[in-house]
């Protein structure tokens, strides 16, 4: 079986850097595209139906409350994403750490 070399930099760099990309690359499209929709404005009128499709009727949600669900769950993902390459980056430094303590413990040969 084939095995594949882990060092404390490809941990750092390699697997924590995308997840920290990525995360704040979401962020930043959701702040881009949640402005350009709310730009759109009041699309679906003052009316009856308008305010049916924007409140939601008898217990079923509307447009209002399935937006702030979705902007609310993009905004945990990306959130989740950084937090996940920070906790990556830290496992990468703390192997590091470990590595230098054991040479540190490793005793002197008397030659």
């Amino acid at each position: 079986m084939p095995y594949m070399a882990m060092s404390p930099d490809t941990v750092k760099w390699s697997v924590a850097r995308p997840f920290t990309t990525e995360g704040t690359e979401l962020t930043e499209s959701i702040v881009i595209e949640t402005n350009r929709l709310y730009s759109v404005g009041n699309f679906w009128g003052d009316d009856r139906a308008g305010r049916l499709f924007y409140d939601g009727d008898s217990g079923s949600p509307g447009y209002r409350h399935m937006t702030e669900g979705v902007m609310g769950e993009a905004h945990a993902l990306a959130g989740l994403c950084v937090r996940i390459g920070d906790r990556l980056f830290a496992m990468g430094a703390n192997v590091e750490a470990a590595e230098w303590e054991a040479i540190a413990q490793v005793p002197r040969m008397p030659w």
